[in-house]
């Protein structure tokens, strides 16, 4: 239908969501990216053309989220406005929606990762547009956010990584030990799961 000339907000956010699937199966970092980029191009175009259509606002939320992945500290921080802008648009039309309370824990994961001194050296002009002070978020925040979206999808790897993850960081090795063995006892649905089992075996040699 696109190919065809139809750019309608219901084809243009499955485009993005089909772009994102396409990510999670390959193993080309590259390929990934550009799927990634394309993805977030479709929804960002899907949402201008229609701003109450809540599939369109909750993909440009999530594609733009996922594109910080590959981008350097100040446009990271500069790009993550703009994702937590969308993010609490979608969650205040739908507070419960698992997959966006598991990208608001990834925001809240990422800013809580970067110290003090990068938030505040690094933040770009351009991101003053949407922080006036530097961005401030907590592992604990983020774990609220995972452990909500894990309720909903408790076989989602990718969810369960975070969670792991946060728990290591925070020193409790048995909870981190829990959520990794959950991860090893679930089949992997694409190469991007496959790819968190081999890190959640890694990981556990530490616990």
């Amino acid at each position: 239908r696109f190919d065809d000339g139809d750019k309608s907000t219901e084809v243009l956010w499955r485009l993005a969501k089909f772009c994102h699937e396409l990510a999670c199966r390959t193993s080309d970092k590259s390929k990934k990216k550009e799927l990634i980029f394309e993805g977030k191009k479709f929804a960002l175009e899907g949402h201008n053309s229609d701003q109450s259509d809540f599939n369109a606002l909750k993909w440009a939320a999530i594609m733009t989220g996922q594109s910080t992945d590959y981008l350097g500290t100040k446009e990271k921080i500069e790009e993550g406005g703009k994702f937590k802008s969308l993010l609490d648009k979608a969650l205040s039309v739908d507070g419960k929606e698992f997959s966006l309370r598991h990208m608001r824990g990834r925001y809240a994961y990422s800013v809580a990762s970067l110290s003090w001194i990068e938030r505040k050296a690094k933040i770009p002009h351009a991101a003053a547009v949407f922080y006036s002070t530097p961005p401030t978020a907590t592992l604990d925040e983020a774990l609220e956010d995972f452990l909500s979206a894990y309720k909903e999808r408790p076989e989602w790897i990718e969810n369960l990584m975070f969670i792991a993850r946060i728990y290591l960081a925070k020193g409790d090795k048995k909870n981190a030990k829990s959520f990794l063995n959950k991860i090893l006892a679930t089949t992997p649905s694409d190469e991007a799961e496959r790819e968190m089992v081999q890190e959640a075996t890694k990981l556990l040699a530490k616990c």
